[in-house]
């Protein structure tokens, strides 16, 4: 036997029942994590607490990561890791911070998400989703997918009898646009602007840019209230991608396009033309970007093949009324963003206000094949051309089609020809 002194009194406890307390008390003590938020033992360290942003549907999570963690999401509307889910979507790391977004969730409800590593659960946090993002941003969150390609998506249209000007007024076509049969594209989830680059926005990144080492081509002189709240025009795509950077670092995001030297792209002046069209992309970064013509149809569709909406012929209706500004009923007027109707995911204009610039190289005259790479063919010869999508006020109504390519220099310029950002989620 084992005797312990109290100072009062002896207590006397056999081998075999210390023996189990001992059991009991490192059984306790091994337990990861304890209670989640209550008054159990605090999580282990090296386990994150994960930080939540509001969404439409959905939960942004992000933690801090080390190298070769293997990290788990966990989420559920109980205070309860024993009740959660585990969260199948991709998780990425830079080695410092990682992150995934929890989609389909419900406005109104309440979820609580853990972190997991082999050592267990860590502490958890809770939010709410929303219809509308506190304080927020202006973006629509885009699902990802994969769109196996069919000739049915195609569309043939008849453009109606324009003005004198138009010199193929009631010329019948097929727009293919670039889901077609036999070419399969997987599309991450990514965030899209609400709204095409309005020239108010333009100008305050541009205020920034030419203060901190930006330069452009086609600077823009003067802001008036009246049109503040219309698309940007007159952008070459080169003065796009290159604001696109300054918007990044303005708001403290990595910037996306870079030199083939490795250099963040500030200059879209004519003498560094060569620079811009050999821009690199890397889309694992966190700033403004161009969508591709693959992301743009995508989201003009509606983002889900499975939907009616997928074979609206315009972004969000069958009737181009709806949705779109085009020569038809605003001729060679740009209108305030956001008039028309949005689509079903809530993105507005992406039928017609002004064209818009997207990433791919094309040759408008060439259709997209089984074989053309998902992110668009490389420059070269047969491929000219910058695309864009969606129709404007100085076009008619086929360009407005969901499926309709077509395809500009990357120094072109015009009053009717503009562009939206995407980011990551």
């Amino acid at each position: 036997m084992i005797q312990k002194q109290t100072g009062v009194k002896n207590t006397w406890i056999t081998s075999d029942a210390l023996f189990f307390l001992l059991i009991f008390f490192f059984a306790a003590c091994s337990q990861p994590g304890g209670e989640i938020n209550g008054d159990g033992p605090e999580a282990p360290a090296a386990i994150p607490k994960p930080s939540l942003v509001r969404g439409n549907g959905k939960l942004s999570a992000g933690w801090a990561a080390k190298e070769g963690v293997d990290y788990e999401v966990w989420y559920g509307t109980d205070d309860n890791t024993g009740a959660a889910e585990k969260w199948d979507g991709n998780i990425s790391s830079s080695g410092v911070t990682a992150g995934t977004v929890i989609t389909g969730l419900g406005n109104g409800t309440a979820y609580h998400v853990w972190i997991k590593t082999p050592e267990g659960f860590g502490a958890g946090t809770s939010e709410t989703p929303e219809a509308e993002v506190t304080a927020d941003d202006g973006f629509v969150y885009v699902p990802g997918g994969t769109v196996s390609g069919s000739g049915a998506y195609a569309f043939t249209v008849t453009a109606p009898k324009d003005p004198p000007g138009y010199t193929e007024a009631g010329k019948t076509s097929t727009r293919k646009g670039v889901f077609v049969e036999g070419r399969t594209v997987s599309i991450d989830a990514f965030a899209m602007a609400k709204y095409e680059t309005t020239q108010e926005l333009w100008f305050t990144v541009q205020y920034w840019a030419l203060a901190n080492g930006y330069q452009f081509q086609n600077e823009k002189s003067a802001l008036s209230e009246a049109n503040k709240n219309k698309p940007v025009t007159g952008i070459s795509w080169r003065d796009a991608i290159v604001w696109c950077n300054a918007y990044s670092e303005k708001t403290e995001l990595a910037p996306v396009y870079y030199t083939a030297q490795n250099d963040v792209l500030r200059d879209s002046r004519n003498d560094n033309a060569a620079a811009c069209d050999g821009a690199v992309m890397d889309r694992t970064k966190s700033g403004f970007r161009l969508p591709t013509e693959a992301e743009r149809e995508f989201a003009a569709r509606d983002a889900n093949p499975g939907l009616p909406d997928w074979m609206f012929m315009y972004a969000g209706s069958d009737d181009a009324d709806d949705v779109a500004w085009y020569h038809g009923n605003s001729p060679y007027q740009t209108q305030t963003v956001g008039k028309k109707d949005a689509n079903r995911l809530g993105l507005f204009d992406l039928s017609g206000n002004v064209q818009e610039w997207c990433w791919d190289w094309m040759n408008w005259a060439v259709d997209v094949t089984a074989t053309t790479p998902e992110n668009g063919v490389a420059y070269s010869g047969a491929a000219p051309q910058k695309a864009f999508n969606g129709g404007g006020v100085g076009s008619n109504i086929t360009m407005s089609c969901v499926s309709y390519r077509w395809g500009y220099g990357p120094s072109y310029t015009d009053g009717y020809v503009g562009f939206r950002v995407v980011r990551k989620p």
